[in-house]
Formats: C-alpha cells, structure tokens, sequence
C-alpha cells in the first residue's frame, strides 16, 4: 500500500493573503482605468471651457467634473493607503491577534474599490438627471470636505483659473477701465509744436510793438 501524501494545510493567513492579493491586482487594474478616466474628463473640461470661454468657470458641470477627477483620485490614494496597511498586518507574526480588524480593513479596502466601479460605469454619461447630480455632488462634497484641509472650494477655484488661462489665453484678459470722460492726452509732438508756435507770435508781436514805439517817438533837432 501506497502513503498518502501528508494534507497541507490552508491557515487563515494563507487565505488572507490570497485575499490581499486579489485586491491588490484588483486595484491596479483600477488605478490604470481610472487614470485614463481622469484624463478623458480633463480633456472634457478643456473642451467645455474652450466652447463658452466668456461663462465657461461657471458652467456647473465644468464644476462637477472637476470634483469628480478629486474624488476618483481621492478613493484612489485611500484604496491603495488601506492596502498598504493589511500587507503590514499580514507580515505581523501574530497575525490571530489582528484577524478580526484584518477583515474589517479588507472589506473597507474592498468598498472603496467598488465605489472606483461605479465611477466607471456612470463615465459615459454625466448623470444628465438634475436630482442625480444634486446628490452626486453632496456626496462628494462630504467626502472631501472631510478628507482634505480646508479651502478646498477656493483651490477648485484657482485651479480652474488656471485651466482657463491655459485654453483660452489672452483671450479672458480682464477688461480695462473705460476712458469716457476723461480729458483727451495732447500728442506730445503736436503739443511742442503748439508752444513753439505760440513762442513765434510773442516775439512776433514784441518786435511790431518796438517799431510802433520808434515811428512815435519825436525827431532829436
């Protein structure tokens, strides 16, 4: 008779670093999408700030789409964050100790993942629903507001500005104050000119006077 071969046996940080694994190559996979995502709707922006250049900053989907490259890159650094800390738990030689809070950490790295997906699936079509977009952007709005230091609204502003500047150029230069109004700048030459003139018919009106004087004046004997 035949030995059977010994059973290996499959622990559970075996399993957890199968698990690991597979959400790691999960989130390459979505690291590589979403940067093309996020190129694409940074090529959009540029389209709609060159289509409307007078109103373009304004446009509340230019704004949406802006906050939507954030967040994406948001969810990005917290997915792959959360990844970093379950392959330190897994390489932590009392590894049942921190089963429990391994698990928990895999599912929050895993919901951030699926949340990637959804921005997938709604890339092709903005969510043209007002209700939607309403509360799409809350959403956002919470989750960054928490997660990035304060200002975050002006540095979308200035950001903005920025990618304006680089679409249109010259063409969104402020407007210069009107001049209406204002008493008309003399010509500098014209203006030389004018009190050469005015020299000339002083001297002009001297030397006239001096010859009245003279033909006046009575004869010596």
């Amino acid at each position: 008779m035949g030995q059977k071969g010994s059973k290996i046996e499959v622990t559970k940080a075996d399993k957890a670093v199968l698990q690991l694994k597979i959400s790691k190559d999960d989130l390459h996979r979505y690291t590589r999408r979403t940067e093309l995502l996020i190129n694409n709707e940074r090529q959009q922006l540029r389209h709609l700030l060159k289509e409307d250049p007078k109103n373009g900053k304004k446009n509340p989907r230019v704004r949406l789409i802006l906050k939507r490259i954030h967040y994406q890159s948001h969810l990005l650094d917290q997915a792959a964050d959360q990844l970093i800390n379950l392959e330190n738990m897994v390489a932590t030689v009392e590894f049942k100790l921190i089963e429990q809070q391994f698990i928990a950490g895999l599912k929050q790295g895993n919901d951030v993942l699926t949340k990637l997906n959804k921005e997938f699936a709604g890339a092709e079509d903005l969510l043209d629903d007002v209700q939607e977009q309403i509360a799409y952007q809350e959403e956002i709005d919470q989750i960054l507001s928490t997660s990035v230091v304060g200002g975050f609204e002006d540095e979308l502003d200035r950001e903005l500005q920025q990618l304006d500047q680089e679409v249109n150029g010259s063409q969104n230069l402020p407007e210069l104050p009107s001049t209406e109004g204002l008493p008309a700048i003399q010509d500098s030459k014209q203006g030389s000119e004018s009190v050469k003139q005015g020299e000339i018919g002083e001297e002009a009106k001297q030397e006239k006077a001096e010859e009245e004087e003279r033909r006046t004046e009575p004869l010596l004997a």
